[in-house]
């Protein structure tokens, strides 16, 4: 997979509407699959442009299991423009699938409206532009506490290529809390020195033009709080 620059701004909005709903950017989906723990293996591709996909009589829908995921994970996820999926546990459950079911699903797929009777296990996942834009629906939110956790120091080893511990429960969950404010990283502000990285954080507040959000960059100057790693610590 030949990857672009590292997305090194982040922002994540908890949406005030929808339960357990997150809207996201700077996060891509092989970020995703290596910031989640237990990542999902089965998943039904509702947009894609996977070529090693199966195909359900059934429900018409193309899905991987966990002997294609590695290779989705490795492909060029950007130029498949809108991504959208939902992951399941087993391969017979497609074939239960109702028409109602299969309704919500496409339903989900156009508009990315909540889901409630298919069979979601964790996530259902709405994206464009892998990394630009962002819709997630998630069944338990410490799933996104262990992503936040995973995906900031995944991109600094990236950045910095220094070696860098994940973030501890504590501080991931204050993180996490920040989310209803919209919690907004800017990694190249990231102060570096020998002894520490400090990573500035503010709010600013909720969108899903991800346009806007990202001219915030340029905007914001004042920063609330720093994320600090020193002596193979987290702290805020």
């Amino acid at each position: 997979m030949k990857k672009k620059e590292i997305r090194d701004l982040i922002y994540v909005s908890k949406s005030q509407r929808e339960a357990n709903c997150f809207y996201s950017f700077g996060i891509e989906f092989y970020e995703f699959m290596n910031g989640v723990s237990n990542r999902p293996e089965n998943l039904i591709l509702l947009k894609h442009d996977f070529h090693n996909e199966n195909w359900n009589q059934h429900s018409r829908f193309d899905y991987v299991m966990k002997e294609e995921i590695n290779e989705l994970i490795e492909d060029d996820v950007y130029r498949y423009g809108d991504f959208v999926w939902v992951d399941f546990s087993k391969e017979e459950d497609l074939d239960t699938l109702s028409s109602n079911d299969i309704a919500e699903l496409l339903f989900f797929s156009h508009l990315a409206r909540p889901l409630t009777r298919i069979p979601k296990i964790r996530f259902a996942y709405h994206a464009h532009d892998d990394g630009w834009f962002n819709k997630l629906y998630v069944t338990d939110l410490q799933d996104y506490e262990i992503l936040l956790a995973n995906v900031i120091p995944l991109k600094l080893r990236k950045i910095t290529g220094r070696k860098i511990n994940d973030i501890p429960k504590d501080v991931a969950s204050a993180l996490l809390e920040i989310t209803n404010e919209g919690l907004f990283i800017d990694l190249s502000r990231a102060i570096k020195s020998r002894a520490e990285l400090k990573i500035p954080i503010t709010t600013i507040g909720h969108f899903t033009n991800m346009d806007k959000v990202y001219d915030f960059r340029e905007e914001v100057r004042n920063y609330k709080l720093w994320l600090v790693y020193s002596q193979k610590l987290w702290k805020l």
